[in-house]
């Protein structure tokens, strides 16, 4: 079981050197990350972008890419579609959103000429390691479906289990998360996680523990749950939070990296190949645990 980013960081070095082809590599955050990914043997970046920007900001930051390959794409729709391309011809195992904007890169990853689309949802993960938390813990969905429905949050949740399977969680403690634990016709994510438990209880999610509707403070104390008078398996020791929206989960993830200095790493589940994807605005040690994950979870 992967118990931090550091260890995350070691588990992708013995994947070794996956080839990542980076949509809009022209950005100092990006190109750090991929200098320490290659220096450490995790990744062999493909770097797609405009080329004078990439070859100065490498210099900046004193990243030889004498070695590496460049595609000069100027404009940021012809990146992402070059970057994917790269992928689908299975020239990198993985795509790496850097300068392009979320929506541009999506359209590219989900465009019929292109063999990315699996079928199922295409949903965000986003991990966190938190000082006063005692373990890896998964936000979905923060990044990709912004009103998600009941068979999208099914999606999302069965998305949310392939990831932290793959950080060595067999049974995951998963918590369906609202404002109230009690259902209220009003509130409909509080119906919909009462489904989800319903769901969950047949089988629907393999081996799991899954409550819901949890608020926030149940889900993450069990003295909180205890003077409610909540009985929970999950209370104090969740591995993925379900949030009702991208707003809420945009919100939780951003608090948590500002205010309680979240360590985070984010990765889009779904796709036939993994795409590492978290905000433009992120550092490099950000960029660099999403990369980790990425090639980890692969």
């Amino acid at each position: 079981m992967l118990g931090n980013f550091n260890e995350i960081l070691n588990a992708a070095v013995k994947h070794g050197g996956r080839k990542i082809a980076v949509a809009g590599a022209e950005g100092a955050a990006v190109l750090t990350a991929l200098k320490i990914a290659k220096e450490k043997g995790i990744a062999e970046p493909v770097l797609v972008g405009n080329q004078k920007k990439i070859e100065k900001i490498a210099q900046d930051v004193n990243f030889d890419i004498s070695g590496v390959l460049i595609c000069n794409k100027e404009d940021e729709t012809d990146a992402a579609e070059k970057a994917v391309e790269i992928v689908d011809n299975g020239e990198a195992s993985a795509l790496m959103k850097g300068k392009v904007s979320t929506p541009v890169l999506l359209k590219a990853v989900l465009n019929k000429k292109y063999n990315l689309r699996t079928g199922r949802l295409l949903s965000h993960v986003t991990l966190l390691e938190l000082p006063e938390y005692h373990k890896l813990m998964i936000i979905s969905d923060g990044g990709m479906v912004i009103y998600p429905t009941l068979e999208q949050k099914k999606e999302i949740i069965k998305n949310s289990i392939e990831v932290i399977h793959k950080l060595g969680i067999d049974r995951p403690k998963i918590a369906v998360l609202a404002a109230i634990e009690k259902v209220n016709p009003g509130m409909v994510e509080t119906e919909d996680a009462q489904a989800l438990a319903e769901m969950a209880k047949t089988g629907e999610f393999g081996d799991v523990i899954l409550e819901g509707p949890l608020a926030m403070d149940v889900a993450m104390s069990r003295e909180a749950a205890e003077i409610k008078g909540i009985s929970s398996k999950v209370s104090g020791d969740p591995d993925i939070l379900i949030v009702p929206n991208i707003a809420c989960g945009n919100i939780l993830a951003k608090s948590l990296i500002y205010l309680a200095k979240a360590r985070i790493g984010g990765v889009i589940a779904g796709a036939r190949k993994p795409v590492i994807l978290l905000s433009r605005a992120d550092n490099a040690e950000t960029k660099l645990n999403s990369i980790a994950l990425g090639v980890a979870s692969s």
